[in-house]
């Protein structure tokens, strides 16, 4: 048993039987989590009935770009839609213009410092994009831009991957002013995204990938946000056609987590037994027995449990 801070976050890692003879007891009041690391699906089983949860250890968002803006809309909900509708008249309004351009030295240098601050002002926050900030540059086309202009100032920017290979465009990294914050220069920008996939001719837009564990690096509204923009979270093994890798989570505490925190556990069969596949169901914490699941509770996962802590 190995007690480790995580970014900010108190864990204990244990191992299967660590986890089953409930050794890690006596760190309740000290972590977060308890977490298997690449439990055996032989044990899964017996770790989901000692609530332990498996899940993907990454989730990738992904959506088809379809035929036309139409038809991609049409998936939404009506209040979804009308939100898209409403980001993009107020995008007007302000005088914003959109763009699509070639990530050069001049661009990373504006939007580094910028999505640095965005960063630092993250409970949790990881600066991971000033890492691959030269990878970016020696990449050639493989990378664009999408843009949002307030007259000759970046708004907020979305450096993306081009991968004809896979047959996708993969957003990477996004910032965007203190001034232009919030979901609604996103949305504009998000779907200017998907247009682009179009006009490349690529059938699948990624809004990325996130560590399953929403309220650490990846807050609740940001699952929220992405699945109500149609795309849905998919173990990323399912997406890449890599292993899988896996984890078998426990939350005992939202001290450094945010209150509601969840993972995305694999739904199980009859007889409790985890299910490995694309369907996903939301473990919610909270200290709230009476938590509102609505923002959460997409079409897009296979169900919704309120697990109560402290």
């Amino acid at each position: 048993m190995i007690k480790k801070t995580v970014l900010g976050v108190p864990m204990a890692l244990v191992d299967v039987d660590e986890a089953l003879s409930g050794a890690w007891k006596d760190l309740v009041h000290e972590v977060d989590v308890i977490r298997v690391q690449k439990p055996s699906p032989d044990d899964w089983l017996a770790l989901a009935a000692c609530g332990f949860l498996p899940k993907p250890q990454v989730v990738t968002w992904r959506a088809a770009a379809l035929g036309s803006e139409e038809e991609f809309l049409a998936r939404l909900a009506r209040r979804d839609r009308q939100n898209v509708a409403a980001a993009r008249r107020r995008g007007e309004a302000a005088g914003l213009r959109f763009d699509v351009r070639p990530v050069t030295p001049g661009l990373m240098d504006v939007f580094v410092p910028m999505y640095e601050r965005q960063v630092a002002g993250m409970r949790h926050g990881w600066p991971v994009a000033t890492r691959h900030r030269d990878h970016i540059l020696s990449s050639g086309d493989r990378y664009f831009a999408v843009c949002a202009w307030d007259g000759e100032e970046l708004a907020a920017a979305c450096i993306t991957l081009w991968s004809p290979e896979a047959d996708e465009v993969r957003a990477r990294f996004v910032t965007s002013a203190p001034t232009h914050r919030g979901g609604e220069v996103s949305r504009v920008l998000y779907m200017r995204l998907i247009e682009e996939a179009r006009h490349r001719g690529q059938s699948w837009v990624s809004l990325g990938s996130d560590p399953n564990l929403y309220g650490h690096l990846g807050q609740p509204g940001l699952f929220s946000f992405k699945s109500r923009l149609g795309f849905d979270a998919l173990p990323s093994h399912e997406v890449d056609g890599s292993a899988p890798s896996e984890q078998a989570d426990r939350i005992v505490g939202l001290r450094a987590l945010s209150d509601p925190s969840f993972v995305l556990a694999y739904p199980v069969d009859t007889d409790g037994r985890p299910r490995r596949g694309p369907d996903l169901r939301l473990e919610m914490y909270s200290g709230r027995a009476d938590l509102d699941v609505r923002p959460y509770a997409t079409a897009r996962v296979t169900g919704v449990r309120v697990n109560t802590v402290g």
